[in-house]
């Protein structure tokens, strides 16, 4: 819980995306070595082979997700801002908040700006 508490904290975000936070916590411990399995990871002795860290990201930073043709006009705008809050646990995609609809969406379409947050 303390990685979670210093996730939301550092960032200032709010306390309801508090299991966002835990879910993105479970999913970085699980991709850091240990001393109890010989400095090799979780993941690593669970599916028998080293994860690809290529897709981590800045938790909190600012990002864009784009909009789908079919969900928006022609004058609409193509992207969204929102904020990084997680990986899905279910496809290679992202989970977004959104703090003007303050909902949580998951999308592969994303534009980060880690630097910026």
């Amino acid at each position: 819980m303390e990685m979670t508490r210093c996730l939301l904290h550092d960032k200032g975000l709010p306390k309801n995306l508090w299991a966002e936070a835990a879910n993105t916590s479970v999913f970085l411990l699980n991709r850091l070595p240990t001393k109890a399995l010989q400095q090799k990871t979780t993941f690593d002795a669970w599916y028998d082979y080293k994860p690809k860290l290529q897709n981590l990201k800045t938790f909190g930073c600012l990002c864009f997700s784009y909009i789908p043709q079919v969900k928006r006009d022609k004058l609409d705008k193509k992207a969204e801002p929102g904020i990084f809050v997680g990986y899905s646990l279910v496809s290679k995609a992202y989970r977004i908040y959104l703090p003007q609809d303050n909902k949580v969406i998951v999308s592969r379409n994303i534009q980060f700006f880690e630097s910026e947050s």
